[in-house]
């Protein structure tokens, strides 16, 4: 949720006098390690001192739920929002301060600021230059304008802050109007990510922020009670994890942070399926308007309130809280005072897992932290355009000076303490560095057997500042293992025999910088066994689903020709196609995407590692009938959770009229009826990505089915008239395609099943639900 203010004027300029960092980043730095310090202000516009940067910015990764440095220390990241770089050098004469300036005095440490991250939000609006308070159509912007605007306003910023001693998370600000589901919007995300991501991926200290707060359609309640909202979740997944592809591929290391509908308030979707992806995190969002925050709650880990809550994410994933703030007068979602402040902070600190950017360090966006003693004007910058409208010169000289915004309802002194207070915290351990370290020489293959390979190196000493790690030991070009530094030999297992393989090493430092590889080639020597193991016995499956099957059987032993022979993998079979290959020492496998209610033929083999094959042991197994699977959506199970007729497992309405008898017993719903009766359950959501309803049951007499008729999305037809599928005595799984009914999938309202038409029986319904198309 980002906030410029309103106003009542338009004010628009020229950026003729915003000033960029002249000095390139390996200078600066160089000069800081150095000195300890920085004894000049950075750029010509800055005057004064600048204290020493806030921290090393050497590259992250994540460890289950941690951020941690090279060494392994855990790292707390804390900083400030900035508004849009652009819009702050392009109104930098009214504003007082061009966007490299306002970094610099957010970490400026000799007056106690400790921002060890920044997020720049990068907007749509200012890349494309469209009147600001409103959400263009996308694509907003094209690729030249996206260029100018990385050339002169992102570029610069990013060297700056990593001259600063700071994090740059770099977030794609999409935030009014338009819908994460709006086909078009997805060109512009891939635009945008496709450009940005390799452009910085060689730059450690930055993090992409994937969308800052995709609005609806979105979760308002916990996805993981309500599976709904899951549903939510897993929409926006299938929508997201494209882009977050996207940049995974260009930008293989970076932090990826992401949000959440319903404008990021929910990250615990990542609890119901987490993106797919190394070096991910996620984000949320959260104001004093908001229902979680009110002082009679202040209970952000509940998610059940509204959707707002993050149901203790963090203790499964990194969480950044990357927008929070408050200013007291502000408006309906922003106005609050220090006791939402203060609170809220403190939640910020019971994890090492939670990181956070408070919003905003600016004197016009709100819940603003500064303002501008330079002048009296009430210039503010998002109505108008201040791309096409004249900006008023009240800073002919930049920089000028901002104040802290301070007491009870500014959070700017809070903000400001805290960062301070907390600067000793969980700070990177390792240098900044960007040298290579150099390449290992003489590498030698010095034994060889059938499966093993012994190699050795020269020692390598990195000149940088991080320091020599380890060494990475790859195989065909692929990273087999790693040998810690002082290591100058290593012997490579598992392979496979009568094969001629290349073997490299290179040198990594502290700081991740990887040399080139030095590489030779090995041929393993060949293994003289022709004697199969034995047969896997007692193949059974102990359990099963209607999509999968497992098998387990005992373990084979190899009697082979050769001692160092010995088991290599079982051979999966299914109807007598190969599936899989199960390592040795592992007996069981688990078979999924299969059909329910069907017989298949499973066979396992053992290989030994001459390559020597067991006959097959092999077992018929037929899949359970159908139920709801995880990407379908459940109507309802009738489990007691929540407890017919309270309500549907969607959350909705449900309920009956008209029948001899209608109850749950034992999570199945039985009816009784004697031509009346109507049951009916609330679907009230789009349904346009679910191509079937289906429906677990049997009948008291068989041949129920002509009993019923099907109300549902506008449509009104006896089950024969839409299904194939007839109700038995035995439990069948009764399907209508919904489509194929004409059924209104965007619009669907109640599902009414009524039993009018005569008859006279009873069935019993143990699960109701739409598979996913």
């Amino acid at each position: 949720m980002s906030h410029d203010n309103q106003t009542n004027e338009s004010n628009t300029g020229s950026h003729s006098n915003r000033t960029i960092d002249t000095l390139s980043r390996r200078d600066v730095l160089k000069s800081t390690v150095a000195a300890g310090a920085f004894a000049t202000g950075i750029g010509t516009g800055v005057v004064g001192t600048a204290g020493a940067a806030v921290i090393p910015t050497p590259p992250l990764h994540v460890d289950g739920n941690l951020i941690r440095d090279p060494d392994g220390a855990t790292v707390s990241l804390r900083g400030v929002n900035i508004a849009d770089p652009k819009r702050i050098n392009v109104t930098s004469q009214a504003r007082g301060k061009t966007a490299e300036q306002v970094v610099t005095m957010l970490t400026d440490t000799s007056q106690n600021w400790h921002s060890r991250a920044i997020r720049i939000p990068v907007q749509p609006v200012d890349i494309g230059e469209h009147p600001p308070g409103e959400g263009p159509s996308p694509v907003a912007f094209t690729q030249s304008q996206l260029e100018s605007y990385l050339t002169d306003h992102l570029d610069p910023l990013i060297e700056h802050c990593l001259a600063r001693g700071a994090y740059a998370i770099v977030d794609y600000h999409r935030h009014r109007d338009i819908q994460w589901t709006n086909t078009s919007l997805h060109d512009e995300v891939e635009l945008f990510w496709d450009t940005v991501a390799p452009r910085y991926a060689d730059q450690p200290h930055v993090m992409y922020e994937l969308y800052n707060e995709p609005q609806e359609p979105g979760m308002w309640g916990d996805p993981t009670q309500k599976s709904n909202w899951a549903d939510v979740w897993r929409d926006w997944k299938s929508t997201a994890q494209p882009w977050v592809d996207l940049i995974r591929s260009q930008a293989p290391d970076n932090l990826v942070l992401i949000g959440s509908p319903s404008w990021t308030q929910s990250p615990e979707g990542a609890l119901v399926e987490p993106f797919d992806g190394s070096n991910l995190a996620y984000t949320y969002h959260v104001y004093p308007g908001h229902q979680v925050s009110q002082s009679s709650c202040h209970c952000w880990d509940d998610a059940t309130v509204n959707g707002e809550g993050v149901a203790q994410v963090y203790e499964e994933y990194p969480l950044f809280v990357t927008e929070f703030g408050w200013q007291e007068g502000a408006g309906r979602w922003i106005g609050g005072t220090d006791t939402f402040g203060s609170a809220f902070l403190g939640w910020l600190e019971q994890s090492d897992a939670i990181h956070w950017t408070a919003w905003v360090g600016d004197p016009v966006w709100l819940p603003a932290m500064f303002d501008m003693p330079f002048t009296d004007i009430s210039w503010e910058d998002n109505i108008g355009n201040p791309y096409e409208e004249d900006v008023p010169t009240e800073c002919p000289n930049l920089p000028c000076e901002w104040s802290v915004l301070s007491g009870d309802g500014q959070m700017g002194d809070d903000i400001k303490n805290t960062l301070n207070s907390l600067r000793n915290d969980n700070p990177p351990t390792v240098p900044y560095d960007e040298q290579l370290p150099p390449v290992p020489s003489g590498l030698t293959v010095d034994g060889v057997t059938e499966v093993t390979v012994d190699i050795s190196w020269s020692a390598v000493t990195d000149n940088g500042d991080a320091g020599l790690s380890h060494y990475n030991i790859t195989l065909d070009g692929t990273k087999r293992t790693e040998a810690p530094k002082g290591t100058t030999s290593t012997t490579i297992s598992e392979l496979t025999a009568d094969t001629t393989y290349t073997i490299g090493v290179s040198a990594v430092d502290r700081a991740r910088n990887e040399s080139s590889t030095v590489t030779a080639q090995a041929t393993t020597d060949v293994f003289e066994d022709s004697t199969a193991p034995s047969v896997p016995a007692n193949l059974s499956s102990p359990s099963n689903t209607y999509r999968s099957v497992t098998i387990s059987w005992d373990a084979s032993t190899d009697a082979g020709d050769a001692e160092t022979a010995g088991l290599g993998h079982y051979n999966v079979y299914m109807d007598g196609t190969k599936e899989t290959e199960i390592e040795a020492g592992t007996t069981e496998a688990i078979l999924t995407g299969l059909d329910s209610d069907t017989t298949y033929e499973f066979g396992v083999s053992a290989v030994d590692r001459a390559g020597n094959e067991s006959t097959q042991s092999t077992l018929s197994v037929t899949t359970d009938l159908a139920g709801a699977g995880p990407d379908d959506l459940l109507i309802n199970d009738f489990d007691g959770s929540p407890a017919w007729p309270t309500s549907n497992d969607l959350g909705n309405w449900t309920g009956s009229g008209g029948f001899e008898s209608i109850g749950v017993t034992d999570g199945t719903l039985r009816i009784d009826y004697n031509a009346s009766g109507w049951y009916g359950t609330k679907v009230a959501q789009d349904i346009s990505n679910y191509s079937a309803l289906r429906m677990k049951v049997v009948g008291d007499n068989g041949g129920e089915h002509r009993d019923i008729q099907l109300s549902f999305g506008g449509i009104q037809q006896m089950l024969p008239q839409v299904t194939d599928n007839t109700i038995e005595t035995t439990p069948t799984i009764v399907s209508v395609d919904l489509e194929a009914a004409g059924v209104d999938r965007a619009s669907p309202g109640q599902l009414d099943l009524q039993f009018y038409n005569g008859g006279n029986s009873a069935i019993e319904i143990e699960e109701l639900w739409l598979e996913q198309s």
